[in-house]
């Protein structure tokens, strides 16, 4: 029988930011992690020699927990460009962010897709923004991201081709109902800060927090089998007392664990494919707003020259798969993307994919406080799924939660 003051039940970005918290005030606690490595969602594969994310992730430097928690510069980071390029039926057309480059602005003056009143609207948004905290953000009145848009007063092209693809691949959400509360904070994170992937792809998030604890306070390969009271016994048979449980798994395995109602999620995949003659030299996210399979798609080694072997180039492409996709789906990928390129994709070859069922799940309405009611006495629930699917979401919930036991151990 083990004995240790907090259990923590999942070595993802919330169990690590909680872990970080009850170390820094000598509390007793162990991360019990059912895979090899922590990470929960944040996972990065080495496939031939290149850096693949499981899934289309990005860092925002922006975002509160990410500056309290994380070292940005220890994470080496490669920049995305500021702004996107969108797809309209012949060619990708540049929309920039003239706010971070003011060069761009005659451009945007005669752009072929904004409108006047697109610009007005993205100005208007930006110094409203500004002046509201994260608290403000979260008490507006709740409505669909689709919503947003219209009463915002962006034309049908603007969001067609930049707003809906951009935050479809935010939310893994064709229909845009999710909250605007959750686009608006997205908002203000983009505009303030910068997207970034980390030198060593997504992994070293996680990684970086857990080289901060004690090693021997990390159990990997085990999973809780069973949980009663506040005893756990695990898959390797050993049989864990703890004062307090601190889940922090995703939500489909503390609804397994605890049996709490069944929720919806969102799904992705992404594709990795290798060439030697990239047609996408530029750090820039490149949407498609049409009817194709694909979402989003970008060069992996352009941002991050470290991703892969010198004199090839790495195309990730994301999609949203729904339920019923086919057997051919990667071949309608690919089909597209010869839309797009031409014959040139002839030669990229098929790296690896990720499908990920369970991404993201379902939020049609966001809060800026933890969800707290499935908290009992002695068991605290944390993790994206409790206040916002986000890393964000994850690194505030882990360190809330951490806090108030601390609170609750130290009084």
């Amino acid at each position: 029988m083990k004995h240790v003051q907090i259990a923590i039940i999942g070595g993802g970005l919330a169990g690590l930011s909680a872990a970080t918290v009850f170390e820094k005030n000598n509390i007793n606690y162990l991360i019990i992690e059912k895979d090899e490595l922590v990470g929960g969602k944040q996972k990065t594969s080495i496939i031939n020699d290149y850096i693949c994310d499981h899934g289309f992730q990005i860092l925002l430097t922006a975002s509160p927990d990410v500056k309290r928690l994380l070292s940005i510069k220890d994470l080496s980071p490669q920049y995305f460009s500021q702004g996107a390029k969108v797809w309209n039926n012949d060619n990708f057309y540049t929309i920039p962010n003239p706010l971070k480059n003011p060069l761009w602005i005659p451009y945007l003056l005669f752009h072929p897709i904004l409108k006047k009143r697109d610009c007005l609207a993205l100005l208007r948004l930006k110094l409203s923004l500004k002046g509201q905290s994260l608290g403000d953000i979260f008490s507006q009145p709740n409505q669909p991201t689709h919503s947003l848009f219209e009463n915002l007063n962006f034309s049908k092209a603007c969001q067609d081709l930049f707003l809906k693809p951009f935050f479809r691949g935010v939310y893994l959400e064709n229909d845009l109902e999710t909250s605007a509360r959750l686009c608006l904070f997205y908002w203000k994170c983009f505009l303030e800060g910068y997207a970034i992937i980390p030198k060593n792809g997504i992994a070293a998030i996680p990684n970086q927090l857990a080289a901060t604890l004690n090693q021997n306070n990390i159990m990997c390969n085990t999973q809780i089998i069973q949980l009663h009271k506040n005893l756990l016994t695990t898959s390797n048979d050993t049989r864990i007392k703890a004062d307090y449980i601190c889940c922090a798994t995703d939500y489909s395995a503390a609804a397994t664990l605890f049996k709490l109602p069944k929720q919806r999620f969102q799904a992705t995949k992404t594709y990795y494919y290798e060439t030697g003659t990239p047609v996408i030299n530029n750090c820039y996210l490149h949407l498609d707003g049409s009817t194709g399979p694909i979402n989003n798609l970008y060069n992996v080694t352009a941002v991050n020259k470290y991703a892969g072997p010198q004199n090839k180039t790495l195309i990730s492409v994301s999609t949203l798969p729904t339920a019923t996709e086919s057997d051919d789906y990667e071949k309608n990928v690919k089909a597209h993307l010869k839309t797009m390129f031409g014959n040139a994709i002839e030669n990229w070859n098929l790296v690896t994919h990720f499908h990920i069922p369970k991404a993201l799940h379902y939020q049609p309405i966001s809060y800026g406080v933890l969800n707290t009611h499935y908290n009992s006495n002695n068991i605290y629930f944390c993790g994206d799924w409790t206040i916002q699917g986000s890393i964000q979401g994850a690194l505030y919930s882990g360190r809330k939660v951490a806090e108030s036991l601390v609170s609750k151990l130290t009084s």
